[in-house]
This record gives structure tokens, C-alpha cells and sequence, in this order.
């Protein structure tokens, strides 16, 4: 079994809990300040890893207590870290989120350590021709093509969970196998008005993707479940009645499952049905990362039904 390669952000999300969000101007008390571990990088490579595949995480972080608490992090989870870099002059990548009674959010991120690069950062990672490679689009453009490209000369499948959504290099597309996106993510990369609520208006806008050369799209549509387009086939996968308490990070707990499960050898509808059962339980618990549930616990809470996944 080939490992999970993850090139992304590292951040620290400092939240806030207030009453109600201030207004321009105004100061006011807040409930309670938490911190997690975040980044949507740093997330996908926690999921791949607790949901049962080796895991290399590929980053920067600044020389500061965050960097030093989000490394500990990693380490502790047992994800390799050796590309990690803790850069001297710049800090670690931090998001403030305000959360309101009501769950509204608002959020400012500071990109940091996330934006600072070598050149030729690619020259001393490894890739073997069954590694998965995975990416988003909280690290700049230039990085994500140069270790696409470096992977599929490698032989390695390359994902790109192209979040937060902005208009994506052709370069990219090209090196890109499988492309997982949300509603909104694959509305603005198709370029036409979807209606997540209508299965023929998300396999058009899917049909759309895969015009532009990506092989499978995976279209994440939260209570709506999974749609998968491949090789011409659709697939449909309903999402698990659950009792949902925070949906943050529920995407990247997805994404670690269906690269854990390609990883595994399973097919993409099973992989995808991972991702989605770990998505369902990550749901019912609080924060992003702390929320992901390991193989163990998917087995345990749906295993009764025969769906038990191999370590």
C-alpha cells in the first residue's frame, strides 16, 4: 500500500464565542477563546492518517509556539514530518473565527508561514508510483503544479481539493486525476449555475470537469451526500442520518477518507463510502481535526452492518 502525500496549509484556529458578531466599531465581550489545531492541509493529513494509511505531510510553519504545538501535533498522530519546514521569518499560519450563538462564523486568516516557499522544495520529497498525492488551495498555485507535475512522472495519483475556490492554472488541471469539490467549489470551476438539490444539474456541471481532462469528480453536497462521475458512470451515495453538532471540517474528514480507502485498494465508490460514514460521525462531534473519527471507531459505530474496512 502506497502512502498519502499532503501538501498544504498548517494553521492555528483561535475561536472566539461570542453572543452575537460585533458591529464595525463596537467592542464587546466574548464567552469563551478555544484553539485547534487547523489548516486544511494539516486536517486532510490527520484524517488520511487516522483512518488508516502512512501519511507525509508537506508544509511550513513559523518559529513560534504555534509552530511548535502544530508540529507536536502531527507528531503525535505519527504522520511524518520530516518536510515540514519551521521558517525563521515569518509566523505560522493562524485563523480567527468568531462563532456566534447562532453558529454563524466569520473568519480571518492570516496565510503566514503557508505562502513562504523555496523554489525547488520538491527536490527532496519522495514519490512512488503508488503514493496518492493530495493538495488544496491554501498553499500558492506554483507549489501544488510543481508536485503535481513531479507526481504523475512518479506514477503516483494526484487530488486536488481546489478550497478555497479561486480560478485554477490549466497547468494544475492537467496534472490533476481526481478532482473533489463542494457545491459552490464546482459551480464556480464549471462556470454554470448548479442546483445541488437536482441530481442531473450536479452530474452537468460534473460532465463539465471532466471536459477539461480530470478523469473522476467527486462532488461533496453535505446532507445531500456524495455524487461520483467517472469514466462516464455516476454514482450516488446518500449521506448517514446522524444528529449533526458542528459541521466544520466535515469536507476534510471526507477527503482523508476516500484517499485512505484508494490507498487500500478499494474502488472509488467504497473509498468514497468511507469518506462519507467518517464524514457522518465527524459531524456529531466539535472542531475540525478533534473531530475525526479513527478506522477503529468507523468500524465500531457501522460495522454491525457489514461494513467493515481493513486496517
Amino acid at each position: 500500500m502506497g502512502k498519502a502525500i499532503v501538501v498544504g496549509s498548517i494553521n492555528m484556529d483561535i475561536v472566539a464565542f461570542v453572543n452575537n458578531h460585533p458591529k464595525i466599531g463596537q467592542t464587546i465581550f466574548g464567552k469563551e477563546v478555544k484553539y485547534f489545531s487547523g489548516g486544511k492541509g494539516s486536517n486532510q493529513a490527520i484524517s488520511c492518517k487516522r483512518l488508516g494509511c502512512d501519511t507525509v505531510m508537506i508544509g511550513r510553519v513559523g518559529n513560534d509556539s504555534f509552530g511548535e504545538k502544530m508540529l507536536k501535533v502531527q507528531r503525535e498522530e505519527g504522520i511524518d514530518v520530516t518536510n515540514v519546514k519551521m521558517l525563521n521569518n515569518t509566523t505560522t499560519g493562524t485563523a480567527f473565527i468568531t462563532v456566534s450563538e447562532s453558529s454563524d462564523n466569520s473568519i480571518i486568516v492570516i496565510p503566514g508561514a503557508n505562502s513562504s516557499w523555496e523554489e525547488n522544495f520538491e527536490d527532496n520529497i519522495n514519490i512512488e508510483n503508488n503514493d496518492l498525492v493530495l493538495a488544496q488551495f491554501e498553499v500558492p498555485d506554483w507549489v501544488i503544479e510543481k508536485i503535481f507535475v513531479k507526481a504523475k512522472k512518479c506514477g503516483a495519483t494526484t487530488m486536488l481539493n481546489p478550497a478555497p475556490v479561486r480560478d485554477c492554472k490549466k497547468e494544475i488541471i492537467n496534472a490533476t486525476d481526481i478532482l473533489v469539490v463542494n457545491e459552490i467549489e464546482l459551480q464556480e470551476m464549471a462556470g454554470i449555475d448548479v442546483n445541488k438539490d437536482q441530481d442531473e444539474s450536479v452530474f452537468i456541471g460534473a460532465q463539465k470537469l471532466l471536459e477539461l481532462g480530470i478523469g473522476t469528480v467527486v462532488v461533496t453536497l453535505g446532507e445531500r451526500g456524495v455524487r461520483l462521475l467517472s469514466d462516464g458512470k455516476r454514482k450516488r451515495l446518500n449521506a448517514r442520518s446522524v444528529t449533526p453538532v458542528d459541521t466544520t471540517g466535515a469536507g476534510d474528514c471526507f477527503i482523508g477518507g476516500i484517499a485512505a480507502g484508494l490507498l487500500k485498494g478499494s474502488s472509488l465508490q467504497s473509498a468514497a463510502e468511507l469518506g462519507n460514514i467518517a464524514a457522518s460521525i465527524s459531524v456529531t462531534r466539535e472542531g475540525a481535526s478533534s473531530s475525526i473519527p479513527t478506522l477503529n471507531e468507523v468500524n465500531q459505530i457501522f460495522g454491525e452492518n457489514g461494513e467493515i474496512y481493513e486496517k
